[in-house]
């Protein structure tokens, strides 16, 4: 199976969460720039934050471009 990262740049609320219906996305999230205050709903991998926050996982940068090169693809929303 292949793997995919998803690296969410716009805030929240300009994302459609169509996008991330589990029945059409697996793979992990790393939220860029914050979450803005929420928690961000998401059944389809695990989601990071580069900014600690309310996010249960949080990556260095380092650990970023680690998981990068990990996964086959990588989506920048």
């Amino acid at each position: 199976m292949k793997k995919t990262l998803y690296l969410l740049r716009k805030p929240l609320d300009q994302i459609n969460p169509a996008v991330f219906l589990p029945s059409e996305s697996q793979g992990d999230v790393v939220l860029v720039d914050g979450i803005g205050g929420r928690k961000f709903p998401y059944a389809g991998g695990t989601v990071f934050t580069l900014h600690g926050g309310e996010a249960d996982h949080v990556l260095t940068y380092d650990d970023l471009v680690k998981k990068i090169f990990e996964c086959d693809h990588t989506v920048v929303i």
